[in-house]
């Protein structure tokens, strides 16, 4: 099999302790022709030290993208995109790490399909800040070994691709537009993207290592995430696929009390699936109990 050059874009910010982990498991990649770059998004904790010290270290060449100034990782993945060269691309933060045989299954895979592919993933081991394999965080299998077809529809309903594990065509990534600054979840907005026009394979091995840090996520981060996959959602269903689960958790950000901007709301009424009695409950303000029963009612 030739071997087309990969991209490898290892993106930092206070990974200090986990980046020589992650450099390591690139070089021993048993694909070689691989292009690195490097970004760190002006981290307080010497990660670029490690880097420097690694690339001296191992006589490893690599393109540099450090800034002095935090500017967010969406910024910071459309500089690296610019500076890539290869035929694929993979990112990958600087605190997971790849399995040794991750690229060549990865480009094999999309080497040996259609052009009507745009990109691969696969299942991943998670582990803790120790590198010790815990229970996984989600079934990757079971989601991802269906049909390509189907799968489409799959990934309206909810992300079901761990993004260290993805490689894709570099010109696809280019052709899917920028990062977007707006989102947390730029990765799952790009899947949806490229899902549009292309489809999706799945590797059916553990080819990648997705750190769980011991701090969890912020209750308001988690809330604007779950905010943002509906949204998305209603972005990129035509059909009705996802109407349950957006139905589902914009229902739920009402009963919680959970305030939704005029555009969000307005993203909402123009989704063709939208629940009308929920809209009007929301549009009056409705008690919640009076809305139960109205829906109980109807």
């Amino acid at each position: 099999m030739e071997q087309p050059l990969v991209t490898i874009v290892v993106v930092s910010y206070n990974h200090s302790r986990f980046i020589k982990e992650n450099l390591d498991s690139i070089k021993n990649q048993t694909y070689k022709n691989i292009q690195l770059i490097l970004g760190d998004d002006a981290s307080p904790d010497h990660s670029v030290e490690v880097f420097e010290e690694w690339l001296k270290e191992n006589n490893y060449p690599a393109e540099k993208n450090f800034h002095t100034q935090n500017t967010g990782l969406p910024t910071m993945l459309n500089e690296c995109v610019e500076l890539t060269k290869g035929k694929y691309i993979k990112m990958i933060a600087a605190d997971d790490f790849l399995h040794p045989e991750s690229i060549e299954k990865s480009v094999s895979a999309l080497e040996h399909l259609g052009n009507e592919y745009g990109m691969s993933f696969s299942d991943t081991y998670a582990i803790n800040n120790d590198s010790q394999i815990i229970q996984d965080i989600a079934d990757y299998d079971a989601m991802g070994k269906v049909d390509p077809s189907i799968f489409k529809e799959d990934l309206l309903k909810g992300n079901r691709i761990a993004a260290l594990t993805v490689l894709a065509k570099t010109e696809v990534i280019r052709e899917t537009g920028k990062y977007d600054t707006q989102f947390i979840i730029e990765d799952y907005y790009r899947w949806l993207k490229i899902s549009e026009k292309y489809l999706i394979a799945y590797i059916p091995e553990k080819l990648a290592y997705y750190r769980l840090h011991e701090e969890n996520i912020s209750k308001v981060k988690a809330e604007k995430i779950e905010k943002e996959a509906a949204l998305l959602q209603m972005m990129f269903d035509k059909k009705g696929v996802a109407k349950s689960s957006i139905n589902t958790a914009v229902e739920k950000f009402y009963f919680s009390g959970t305030e939704l901007s005029e555009e969000y709301l307005t993203a909402y009424r123009a989704y063709p699936f939208h629940l009308k009695k929920l809209d009007f409950a929301i549009k009056k303000n409705l008690p919640i109990p009076l809305y139960k029963i109205l829906k109980k009612i109807f």
